[in-house]
């Protein structure tokens, strides 16, 4: 049970991911992207904060630790607001899939992992069967999609969102940061909704903000807050300590899977068998990739 429940945490995690997106693109466009992560971040990181007081005395390094951790989260963040005022959610989506590859780049890179033959193979098997979701299998509307700004930006997200995953991990390791998940979540968010605000303030751009601010985005606000900031972040912090950055990041291609059943449950798309097979190929992959063993250096 121990070594499954980080698995059944990460399934939750899926799935706050892939509603994360439709939320996302209900925000006002006019709203400044970089202010909306920094309030998001500052309210989650105080409200852990609150429940559980910690200790502000920490170490240059832990410090800069957390701090990177945040923009790193934020950036991500920012460039998806960004990204889906100039692409579709179906491109972003598909462009997500490349989030476990950078991390397994970025893992060797910094010697936590070494290259498998079989690990990169079984990351290819589950990106197919996540495009094929993605696609609603339909193939020709994937490889149809126009590469833009939007795209482009994004790609840059999906790397940012890979280096929290793998530096989450790294950090520890090095001990420059405690193996405290709680903490590692709460002091990240904090700094790095600092962080990010610091440039709207600065410009006085918060009058603005306020004057285009609704109660959409007020319930959007509070969504992405509680639950893709606050609990997500907590259980990627949690996991981090468990799974190899490349398996950790390769949850992002259960989303697709579970929007996909979502909408078939609420009839707002029909059955195709060729799900049936993808969504065998997506398990199967993972099962895979978890009895794995992990080449670390």
């Amino acid at each position: 049970m121990p070594q499954l429940l980080p698995h059944l945490m990460m399934l939750v995690w899926a799935a706050l991911v892939a509603s994360s997106f439709p939320v996302a693109a209900a925000f006002t466009p006019e709203l400044s992207a970089t202010l909306l992560v920094a309030i998001r971040f500052l309210l989650a990181g105080l409200f852990l904060w609150l429940i559980r007081p910690l200790p502000l005395r920490h170490t240059a390094v832990a410090w800069a630790s957390y701090a990177v951790l945040g923009l790193l989260l934020g950036g991500n963040f920012i460039i998806m607001f960004v990204a889906l005022r100039y692409s579709a959610p179906l491109n972003l989506a598909a462009i997500y899939i490349t989030l476990p590859f950078f991390a397994y780049l970025l893992s060797m890179l910094l010697g936590m992992e070494r290259f498998s033959w079989p690990r990169a193979g079984l990351l290819a098997l589950v990106a197919s069967a996540a495009l094929i979701i993605l696609s609603r299998a339909d193939l020709g509307s994937i490889s149809s999609i126009e590469w833009g700004f939007g795209e482009t930006l994004y790609l840059g997200g999906c790397i940012l969102a890979a280096g929290y995953n793998t530096l989450s991990r790294y950090t520890t390791d090095r001990h420059w940061i405690a193996a405290d998940p709680y903490a590692t979540t709460c002091l990240s968010l904090v700094a790095g909704g600092l962080l990010l605000a610091v440039p709207d303030l600065l410009t006085g751009d918060l009058e603005a903000f306020i004057a285009n601010f609704n109660l959409q985005d007020l319930w959007a606000l509070a969504y992405l807050t509680l639950f893709t900031s606050l609990l997500s972040f907590w259980i990627l912090q949690i996991c981090a300590l468990k799974l190899a950055p490349s398996m950790l990041s390769a949850y992002s291609y259960q989303a697709p899977m579970l929007y996909l059943l979502a909408e078939l449950m609420l009839g707002l798309t029909e059955w195709r068998n060729l799900y049936l097979l993808a969504i065998v190929l997506l398990l199967f992959g993972f099962f895979l990739l978890a009895r794995q063993r992990t080449e670390s250096r």
